[in-house]
């Protein structure tokens, strides 16, 4: 039986449609590799903006941390604790917003880095603020301990963040590029030595961190006096008599249930003495409030004595703790 040769016509068409057809798998291949080419640019730049802030927070808090030991004499007490708590705050929210980033499978490496190095510095400045206190008061036989070991954490950190900066660097630069700033929460060089020794002596030969308690008071009348009898103030008549009480915190540690008391005697009369407490529930270091005493009778003519004093449970320091003031009342016109 005979068969019919393939004919020249039909071998080219069909040599055209395969090469038709690897044209278009080449394209269809091309478009795939540039959507995910763009789609990976875009995960991978979306990464890195949301990394780059939280580290941003985390340089800031690096640079306070060195700033603030780097010249104790000028720091007070609440100041420094204050840094403190803002210092864990900015790597608490760094770490939350690490935690929640989406990560593109070619940043996975670094991102592990980045992880390790949020949570050590975000635990050892957690708690940082209470060690130094008891370093500082030594209440805690076992505070020098608890700040090394916070020390030893931020050292892990620096660590864990420079493999990660090393790992960005080798991303593709086509695809996107990071800009982050290098962070040293322990530098190795620099004007502070961030030994365990050297800071916890810095801590206490450093007065004024040390524990002070000292609450005052002051107080001005309505009406003041406008003129004097024998060198004694005197009250002009008038329908009230207003005692403004002027309680502060002068010291750097936070007061509780501060009693505040006026007591009004009349000197050269029978009157029996007046005497009222209020309560200032709490003064923050530097705060102060305001006890305002009504009410109050006064007989024309009469000598008193006004005494505006100021108790705590502790209080280092008692010559401002009382205001005194004796005054006659304005005879009746």
């Amino acid at each position: 039986m005979a068969y019919r040769s393939f004919s020249p016509v039909r071998r080219s068409r069909r040599r055209r449609w395969l090469v038709t057809l690897a044209i278009g798998v080449i394209l269809i291949a091309g478009i795939i590799f540039a959507v995910q080419y763009r789609t990976e640019a875009r995960e991978v730049a979306d990464y890195l903006a949301v990394t780059e802030g939280a580290v941003e927070l985390q340089a800031q808090a690096a640079t306070d941390l060195g700033v603030a030991f780097q010249d104790l004499s000028g720091v007070d007490r609440p100041d420094l604790l204050r840094r403190l708590a803002e210092m864990h705050a900015g790597t608490a929210e760094a770490a939350v917003a690490i935690d929640g980033v989406v990560v593109p499978a070619s940043a996975a490496e670094a991102h592990g880095y980045l992880v390790v190095a949020t949570r050590s510095w975000e635990q050892a400045l957690d708690g940082f603020d209470e060690a130094v206190v008891a370093v500082v008061d030594g209440t805690d036989d076992t505070a020098g301990a608890a700040l090394a070991d916070a020390l030893v954490l931020l050292r892990v950190g620096d660590v864990a963040y420079a493999e990660f900066l090393v790992r960005v660097g080798d991303f593709d630069s086509d695809i996107a590029e990071g800009d982050f700033a290098a962070i040293a929460f322990v530098p190795r060089e620099g004007p502070v030595r961030f030994e365990p020794a050297i800071i916890e002596n810095r801590l206490t030969s450093t007065y004024q961190l040390g524990s002070q308690h000292n609450i005052s008071v002051t107080a001005v009348t309505d009406p003041q006096p406008i003129g004097e009898r024998d060198s004694v103030p005197i009250v002009p008549d008038s329908e009230v008599f207003v005692v403004q009480a002027v309680v502060a915190n002068e010291g750097n540690e936070t007061e509780e249930l501060i009693s505040v008391t006026l007591d009004l005697i009349a000197v050269d009369a029978e009157t029996a003495p007046i005497t009222i407490t209020q309560t200032v529930a709490e003064l923050e270091p530097g705060e102060a409030k305001t006890c305002i005493f009504d009410g109050l009778v006064l007989h024309g003519g009469a000598l008193y004595e006004l005494v505006i004093s100021a108790s705590t449970a502790e209080d280092d320091s008692s010559d401002d703790n009382a205001w005194r003031m004796v005054f006659y009342r304005n005879e009746n016109v």
